[in-house]
């Protein structure tokens, strides 16, 4: 759903202005009620429900890469993302608190975004889904 939601980001900007409003459940009854009426409605209407199977996505994922971490520099974050395990040095957890926040183990696999994913994160964390124009150090810190 996470592609569909960037497709769909990345239409909208191509629009001058737009308003996207979430409308809570409770205020939401009378469509809830006009849906459940439909549904109970015992007719003689033969109701079918066209059905497509796609052999294929009709959007292309977006990419996410497998990185080899064995005896590499992303050793530590590895460890760090699975076991918890930061250096001694406070100096250099933080580096590597920092560098682990692009990535995440999926499957034992280290993975990472790519900047164009980071720009997205950041732009959903700030005005988006989350809807919180925070400032910047908290931004960077929810973004962690």
């Amino acid at each position: 759903m996470s592609t569909y939601l960037l497709a769909a980001h990345l239409q909208l900007r191509k629009f001058c202005a737009y308003e996207i409003r979430q409308i809570p459940r409770t205020k939401n009854s009378h469509d809830d009620a006009l849906a459940r009426l439909v549904s109970a409605i015992n007719d003689k209407i033969d109701r079918q429900v066209p059905v497509e199977i796609l052999t294929q996505p009709s959007i292309i994922g977006a990419n996410v890469c497998d990185v080899q971490y064995e005896n590499t520099w992303l050793s530590p974050i590895y460890l760090y993302l699975t076991n918890g395990t930061i250096p001694n040095h406070k100096t250099q957890a933080r580096k590597l608190r920092y560098r682990s926040a692009r990535y995440t183990i999926t499957n034992d696999v280290l993975k990472c975004i790519t900047a164009e994913q980071e720009d997205y994160v950041l732009l959903e964390i700030h005005g988006g889904i989350c809807s919180d124009h925070s400032g910047s150090r908290l931004l960077a810190h929810k973004a962690f």
